[in-house]
């Protein structure tokens, strides 16, 4: 059976496939109940081994850190595909369905985890199902990894490759088409300053790679002199109990893409100094939280790049957190490939401590760059153009994932950068409420990866 004939008659089956996987909660939490990150991940490994394992390859546990599935072909050298299960926190906002409730409709299905990256995981999966079905010989073992770290720190795939021969060539579907020749370096810092106890909470975000959506802060309201201010319509103020508690209310985005988003940290920040709700030293916490972000590339950082290659540098203030009389920030910087990262620390670090804020963390891991004039580049980009019947170019991303891990890999699908979304801006993509991704997306790419192994088996020695 031809593989579009054959994907149609099992397009519910997928439905049904990337359904079960997106209603499992697989946030990364190391160490929880025992398991290296934790229940959900545990869970969520284990279904996708055992729908692989019901398809017909052959499957691997390693240890619940990850596994693959696997379809062995003539020779050991293995041509990969790396896929991941772990989710991003569920977030607020949610209008089409509670997160971990997937449902499809009209053509979509919805639920977080369903484009990043549990959809694309059975577009994967399904190429291989379709292989093995149809009984093609290929000469490389085809290998699709299934992690349940990425979002965090990826310690699944360090994991993976200090006991395992990486493959000789890997595509990671965890981006758009056609072929992903590039990533960012990416920053990750954490500091921290002492407030005084007339702020009893704070808080804003729900991941470290996110824009804040939602962002709080609850005061003593002894300790406050004014009370009646006029507040925009993405901030809500209220008292409860003698204290005064302050909301705001923004737009979730991958940290990759922050233009697609609003800072909620920075609008609690800018209004809360605006107001004189604050003392003159909790004032200057706050101000070093509106105007180190007035953007989302560096410029209150001072840390303004940009090349022709990869774009601007971009940065966000993604979590704020307060323990024990600390407040604790997460900043997430995705830096130029051409940018020297140690550069970029030391511009950084002396903003940051100018404010009065102490680094506790400072995390560089490099970008990467693929010729985009290579052979397996330009084969891969027209198969994309013969599938879909229009043009593609291969391009680079600030978006994080596997392929700059591995020593031979690029991004491959399946998202589409020019496909709108049928949810309101703000919401539909990846690390957004209401996250969805289009079935007929996932047909298209399992398609293209079937075309693509047929590709590599043939070009790879």
């Amino acid at each position: 059976m031809e593989i579009k004939e054959w994907l149609q008659a099992h397009r519910a089956e997928m439905i049904e496939d990337v359904i079960a996987l997106t209603a499992i909660e697989s946030v990364s939490r190391p160490g929880e109940e025992g398991f290296p990150f934790g229940r959900g991940c545990r869970k969520v490994l284990r279904m996708a081994l055992a729908m692989a394992e019901r398809y017909g390859l052959d499957v691997e546990n390693l240890d619940d850190y990850c596994g693959s599935a696997v379809l062995k072909g003539k020779s050991a050298r293995e041509i990969g595909f790396f896929s991941h299960l772990d989710v991003v926190p569920e977030g607020k906002g949610w209008e089409k369905t509670k997160p971990y409730h997937p449902v499809a409709e009209d053509g979509w299905i919805y639920g977080r985890g369903s484009a990043d990256n549990k959809g694309p995981a059975a577009a994967v999966l399904y190429a291989l199902r379709y292989l093995k079905e149809s009984g093609i010989s290929l000469k490389h073992t085809l290998r699709q990894f299934y992690g349940c770290d990425e979002e965090r720190k990826m310690k699944d795939i360090e994991y993976y490759l200090n006991h395992r021969i990486p493959p000789v060539f890997s595509l990671v579907p965890d981006c758009s088409f056609p072929v992903c020749i590039g990533e960012k370096g990416r920053i990750r810092i954490i500091c921290e300053t002492r407030i005084s106890d007339k702020i009893l909470l704070l808080q804003g975000g729900d991941g470290e790679n996110s824009v804040p959506e939602k962002a709080e802060i609850v005061l003593d309201r002894l300790d406050v002199e004014r009370t009646n201010v006029s507040c925009p319509p993405f901030i809500r103020i209220g008292e409860e109990k003698g204290k005064l508690r302050v909301e705001a209310s923004g737009r979730a985005a991958h940290a990759a893409q922050p233009e697609d988003g609003e800072s909620a940290v920075v609008l609690l920040a800018k209004f809360i100094c605006e107001n004189g709700l604050l003392d003159a030293d909790d004032s200057e916490i706050f101000r070093f939280l509106w105007e180190a972000f007035p953007d989302f590339y560096g410029s209150g950082l001072k840390a303004e790049y940009e090349d022709e290659i990869s774009g601007r540098l971009t940065a966000v203030g993604s979590s704020l957190q307060l323990n024990d009389r600390v407040a604790c920030l997460c900043i997430d910087m995705r830096c130029p490939i051409t940018a020297d990262l140690q550069e970029v620390e030391k511009i950084v670090r002396k903003v940051i401590e100018g404010y009065g804020w102490k680094i506790c963390s400072f995390e560089g891991n490099p970008g990467y760059y693929r010729d985009n004039d290579g052979r397996e580049v330009r084969r891969l980009t027209d198969i994309c153009q013969e599938v879909y019947g229009r043009t593609f170019v291969p391009y680079c991303m600030g978006g994080g994932t596997y392929a700059r891990k591995l020593p031979n890999a690029v991004g491959y699908g399946p998202g589409l950068p020019f496909q709108k979304k049928p949810v309101p801006s703000g919401h539909g993509k990846g690390h957004q409420p209401d996250e969805c991704v289009c079935v007929e997306n996932l047909l298209y790419a399992a398609e293209i990866y079937v075309k693509a192994i047929l590709m590599l088996d043939e070009m790879l020695e």
